[in-house]
């Protein structure tokens, strides 16, 4: 426009005044246009998923009203979300008084917590000049938590006992140990009722319970940024929280005390216990770590090694190539803490390190390792441990191709 004033200025030409007539009206009703296709809208969204795992499917329906007699003939309509993979954009024609409606089924790939929404309505006048976006609706939360699997065939030594007595460390389940007696709370159940104490003390009293000597079972999963490979769902972090919630899964349901540690950007610490209640904390801290930690597990064993003993196993799941690790494991075996190893395959995600380089040494310490790589059955591949020929036999056909 500016070009076209200065030339007809200079000139006189009655074309150039007429030209420059054309582009104000043009850029004047593009704008009206632009402005009013965002206007009068009803956006509705049915968020139908709210807590899923990885593996499941987001359902989400978006459904767009045009309340004007006016058609929006294009519309960019989208729901903002940090979810990876996913995406509900659609462009959208809207009749005088007609709506859109669709369904987006996606399925989550990656654990975490994530927000849904707002979502974004964006068009653009015919020329392209002008661009206006509106957002509605509210952000909701969406938990992704790790898949879990049945794993029958994983087995551990049981850590040793020495016999019957409390551990002293409180239980919200009724056990055969009675340690002590409080006041009555809403919601305990009537078995609780201590009466001798009750009549004595002329209030409802309810008793405490110690969980008895038992094998605890500790899960450490090693979220090292530096030792993990892959994306999304097929990435050894993945994996490795899969392994870890189902082994909770099978020891929790067996009644027996789990614990968790985790090293990604925080420390994530559980102490062990039992019930549902402890397996969906499990998982809410399972779904809150990321793989972006900085502590190696050889500097991560040694600070945490206070927390076990000759009652105690540990399985550690890793992907680390490192081998100083399986010398912190040295220690703890000669503390007789009964130890499983499930080693993660970073090569066969993509990664450049070989994490099998540490199956003699464990072998060594009298730790078959369980291998999982990328695309493994998880249950069929945690039902035996690696056999130390195999990987002897790989190295060996390895180097004739190399010879070849």
């Amino acid at each position: 426009m500016a070009v076209v004033l200065i030339t007809g200025v200079a000139t006189g030409f009655v074309l150039f005044f007429r030209l420059l007539y054309v582009l104000a009206l043009t850029t004047v009703l593009s704008f009206i246009w632009n402005w009013l296709s965002v206007r009068s809208l009803d956006v509705e969204v049915d968020r139908r998923s709210s807590r899923v795992r990885v593996g499941d499917t987001v359902d989400e329906r978006i459904t767009v009203r045009n309340r004007s007699a006016i058609p929006k003939p294009v519309l960019e309509v989208e729901d903002m979300t940090d979810l990876p993979g996913y995406s509900s954009g659609m462009a959208v024609s809207l009749a005088a008084k007609g709506f859109r409606s669709w369904r987006t089924l996606t399925p989550a790939r990656k654990r975490g917590v994530y927000s849904m929404g707002p979502v974004r309505v964006a068009s653009s006048d015919a020329f392209g000049l002008f661009r206006r976006e509106e957002f509605f609706c509210g952000t909701d939360s969406l938990i992704v938590y790790p898949r879990t699997f049945d794993v029958p065939g994983f087995t551990i030594p049981a850590a040793d006992l020495s016999g019957e007595s409390s551990t002293r460390r409180r239980s919200h389940d009724l056990t055969p140990h009675a340690a002590s007696v409080r006041e009555y709370a809403s919601g305990d159940s009537i078995s609780r009722v201590h009466w001798n104490s009750t009549a004595r003390l002329g209030k409802l009293m309810s008793k405490e319970f110690d969980l008895g000597m038992s094998s605890d079972i500790w899960l450490f999963v090693d979220l090292q940024g530096d030792v993990q490979a892959g994306e999304l769902d097929e990435s050894t972090d993945e994996y490795a929280v899969a392994i870890a919630a189902s082994l909770a899964q099978k020891y929790l349901q067996s009644r027996l005390p789990v614990g968790l540690i985790a090293y990604g950007d925080q420390r994530y610490f559980l102490t062990s216990d039992t019930g549902t209640g402890h397996f969906d904390r499990i998982m809410e801290l399972l779904a809150l770590s990321k793989a972006e930690g900085t502590v190696p597990l050889e500097t991560a064993l040694p600070q945490e090694e206070t927390l076990w003993g000759y009652h105690s196993s540990l399985i550690v799941i890793t992907s680390s190539h490192r081998s100083e690790w399986t010398t912190a494991l040295r220690e703890l075996i000669r503390r007789r803490v009964r130890v499983a190893v499930v080693l993660l395959d970073g090569a066969s995600f993509g990664g450049i390190f070989n994490t099998l380089e540490n199956v003699p040494e464990l072998y060594g310490h009298g730790v078959p390792p369980y291998v999982v790589r990328r695309g493994d059955d998880i249950p069929l591949a945690l039902s035996h441990m690696f056999a130390l020929e195999a990987y002897e036999g790989a190295e060996q056909v390895e180097g004739m191709e190399v010879r070849l």
